[in-house]
């Protein structure tokens, strides 16, 4: 586990997995964080943590990147965006 700043001078050799869990507000930051894992050829998976109110973050990070990033959406803590009626 590691802050933004601490994680860019961070290299581990065969890092298999990272896993955000949220989402940086400026789109360079993530690519930053995933760029942990995957070196020198080899494959990782980044795992991202997003909630509603956090989207337009995930948005502006898929423009950056140019590529989809799948969602799951069926596991049990999914759950819809509240619809609170205002006082």
């Amino acid at each position: 586990m590691a802050t933004d700043i601490a994680a860019r001078g961070i290299d581990i050799s065969e890092l298999s997995h990272v896993f955000v869990y949220d989402i940086p507000f400026e789109p360079e930051t993530y690519v930053h964080r995933i760029g942990r894992t995957g070196r020198a050829g080899a494959s990782g998976k980044a795992i991202v943590f997003c909630d509603h109110e956090e989207m337009k973050y995930l948005k502006a990070i898929l423009k950056l990147i140019k590529q989809d990033i799948p969602a799951v959406n069926t596991h049990p803590y999914h759950a819809e965006p509240s619809t609170r009626a205002s006082s």
